[in-house]
């Protein structure tokens, strides 16, 4: 099922304007709680052969949106979407073979590096 995975750094603001969009385009949106990012992007997609990981990680400080099973057509439309409707910056993140396996932790750290990397803030 086509969704996208969400984690929100402030712990007052909600999904709102993204949940809104996403909606629209048949996505759900699944937020992932600070007490969820230890656990790999896999299992926080309800993928079967993930399994719940124990632990606790630093939270990420920046906003995350990662797609599953969103086609690229769709995905560029929900992007649009997005900016058009002012929903808050976010890193975002499609969910691959390679980055299903890994802590939501991580894949939020290599998105901050990527987005320095080429001039964000």
């Amino acid at each position: 099922m086509a969704s996208v995975l969400y984690y929100e750094p402030l712990v007052m603001m909600g999904p709102g304007a993204i949940a809104q969009v996403c909606g629209r385009f048949g996505l759900t949106v699944c937020p992932v709680s600070r007490d969820q990012v230890g656990q790999t992007v896999g299992f926080l997609a309800g993928y079967q052969g993930f399994e719940a990981r124990p632990g606790k990680e630093e939270a990420p400080k920046d906003r995350v949106l990662v797609f599953c099973e969103v086609d690229r057509e769709t995905l560029d439309q929900v992007l649009e979407a997005l900016k058009a409707a002012g929903a808050p910056a976010s890193l975002k993140a499609i969910l691959t073979g390679t980055n299903a396996g890994w802590p939501f932790v991580r894949l939020a750290r290599e998105l901050s590096a990527e987005h320095r990397a080429m001039g964000g803030a």
